[in-house]
């Protein structure tokens, strides 16, 4: 049996791969969608900005995001550069209120959008092997549960694999860490309906709370991996220790009840030295990840959708601007270190500590 074969293959079905899927669809090309998820992905206190809002709108999509129920996320409370807590209401902004996401019900919209607009959806899709074929297009083989591996064949690759990638051959060039972030993340049931995220400084590192669609309320401690890993040394439940020195954040969490274990993610600011090849794209996390301080990742995930789709296009008209999308990144990237150092120089408090003196350039 022939295997098949697609203008477009994109390898990972969360936000800058659906997104991408479905404005390849729309514009005329065959897509198939490689998720290795099951569909249970589960909310880590996932935030769209208010800015999200317009581009929802201009992908066509708002009217189904609204039909979900997500709760409005209606400011964020910080207590960064010193104790007193600073709110920035969003209510206030012409872009209106941003969104705690029910990150399971959000990306399974943007996968049903996708193939509302034609574009063929394999879950569950494991890449065991990526190759070019001679004719500069690729090679791939899958694998499914429960299912035999099989081979599909695409003229273009997108590589949307996520910060710790899918196969070998996606993405070949390097990835550069800016440092060892990771997220060390607890889940309470708790009575807090507030819709402000806090975020709190402490010297080791930082804490973001919200409350998540589920009725529960999620603490994540920011902080590097080795710093992690040493205090865990001497200090078993090192993560309740740094809860202490946040004031703000144990009092939101007083009495909560803690619903299962913690949670820990890879949250590393990261690029890839090259996001373009002949014949393949990378997009959102598979080629630059940001700090969640800035709370533009699914964001800049689907932002990144939509110029992969004019440069896919054009790639397979043979009119590509082949600089364009990496020129487009590599702004948006320095954009966001300029900010990510700016913010965190706000906060001298503990510049002793190694964690703030990795990051405040002093």
């Amino acid at each position: 049996m022939r295997a098949p074969r697609w203008d477009v293959a994109v390898v990972g079905g969360g936000p800058a791969g659906a997104v991408t899927a479905m404005l390849l669809a729309r514009a005329g090309q065959t897509v198939v969608v490689l998720d290795r998820s099951t569909g249970n992905r589960s909310s880590m206190g996932e935030t769209l900005p208010p800015v999200a809002n317009a581009l929802l709108r201009d992908i066509g999509i708002a009217e189904s995001f609204s039909k979900q129920g997500h709760t409005p996320a209606e400011g964020i409370v910080s207590v960064w550069s010193g104790s007193v807590p600073r709110v920035n209401d969003f209510f206030v902004s012409a872009q209106g209120v941003g969104w705690n996401l029910n990150r399971a019900l959000f990306d399974a919209m943007l996968l049903e959008e996708a193939e509302k607009a034609g574009a063929q959806i394999c879950r569950d899709a494991s890449v065991v092997s990526c190759r070019e074929t001679g004719d500069r297009g690729w090679r791939l083989q899958i694998h499914r549960k429960k299912k035999n591996s099989a081979w599909i064949f695409a003229k273009y690759l997108v590589d949307a694999s996520g910060r710790t990638g899918a196969s070998r051959g996606l993405s070949p060039s390097p990835r550069v860490f800016a440092d060892r972030l990771i997220g060390v993340a607890r889940f309470y049931a708790s009575e807090d309906r507030s819709r402000y995220m806090l975020i709190e400084a402490v010297d080791d590192g930082w804490f973001y709370s919200v409350g998540i669609p589920d009725g529960h309320l999620v603490a994540v401690y920011f902080t590097d991996a080795d710093i992690y890993s040493h205090a865990r040394r001497t200090n078993n439940d090192c993560w309740h220790s740094q809860l202490q020195k946040a004031l703000h954040t144990e009092q939101r969490l007083r009495g909560a009840l803690q619903h299962g274990g913690e949670r820990i993610v890879i949250a590393a600011t990261s690029r890839r030295t090259q996001i373009t090849g002949p014949g393949w794209i990378s997009i959102g996390d598979a080629a630059m990840s940001f700090d969640p301080l800035s709370s533009l990742g699914i964001y800049k995930a689907m932002d990144s959708g939509i110029r992969a789709r004019d440069w896919v296009v054009g790639a397979l008209r043979h009119n590509a601007n082949t600089a364009g999308y990496a020129d487009w990144s590599n702004h948006i990237f320095e954009q966001y270190m300029m900010q990510r150092l700016e913010t965190y120089r706000e906060q001298r408090r503990w510049n002793g500590s190694p964690f703030w003196k990795r990051r405040n350039g002093f």
